[in-house]
């Protein structure tokens, strides 16, 4: 017959087993955090222009490079976002990560390159050629704070920042305070809000589910950025901004 020492023992091992469990069940009802890879693909035609003044842009010259700011943070990967989980914090480490294809960066300056070509702008084969602007391009996920894999994106960014050795990007001798209280108003018409004539942005997203076309993505980024017929309209009358 078990001793009453054994009898407890027994009975001690048995409750621990069950809380075990029952913490694992307990924590395993929490929120769970999500890894989407994205997979890029490509759409099989270019989309139509959007109806800019004839010309509008033909004057710029400009240099297009990845992003400065295209850079992993904490040590995560630059292709990657990521988000905290709703109802957690940091220290919990539940974190959503989103992430595009590495190579989607490189394919996204082709396209952006190739799109503001037909806008009719000139693109630098490189640093040394002359430009007015620095175009920085740049791409990665988009976590959502759900863990919900259908609400994640890819997104797409597109920035104009004035060369420094150009300064004459508003046209030659132009008068800079006119220029610049006519971008203001320009910006705000434009759906541009803190844009100066030295840097202005936009950017595009698409649903990841995984798959987004990466076409589409660009082709947005960039239109979205110079489809405003009075952008275009500022940038055709530079030479005419006179004191």
């Amino acid at each position: 017959m078990p001793s009453s020492n054994s009898s407890r023992r027994t009975a001690t091992r048995a409750a621990s087993t069950g809380l075990r469990a029952l913490f694992f069940v307990v924590g395993a009802c929490g929120p769970t955090p999500i890894h989407v890879v994205g997979v890029m693909r490509r759409s099989a035609e270019m989309r139509p222009l959007p109806s800019v003044p004839l010309g509008g842009y033909q004057k710029l010259h400009l240099l297009v490079r990845a992003s400065s700011d295209q850079q992993g943070e904490r040590g995560d990967s630059p292709d990657c976002g990521y988000a905290t989980v709703e109802g957690t914090d940091e220290a919990q480490d539940r974190r959503n990560a989103v992430c595009v294809p590495t190579e989607t960066l490189n394919t996204v300056i082709g396209i952006v390159r190739q799109r503001l070509r037909a806008y009719g702008i000139t693109v630098a084969r490189d640093a040394s050629e002359p430009h007015e602007y620095t175009v920085e391009v740049s791409v990665k996920g988009e976590a959502p704070r759900q863990p919900d894999r259908s609400l994640a994106r890819a997104v797409a960014r597109v920035a104009f920042k004035q060369h420094s050795d150009s300064p004459n990007a508003l046209g030659e001798g132009a008068d800079r305070s006119a220029a610049v209280a006519a971008f203001a108003a320009i910006s705000k018409d434009c759906g541009l809000p803190s844009a100066t004539p030295e840097e202005f942005s936009a950017s595009s997203s698409q649903s990841m589910t995984p798959e987004f076309d990466v076409v589409a993505l660009s082709s947005d980024a960039v239109d979205n950025l110079l489809r405003c017929y009075d952008l275009a309209n500022f940038f055709l009358e530079a030479g005419n901004r006179r004191p």
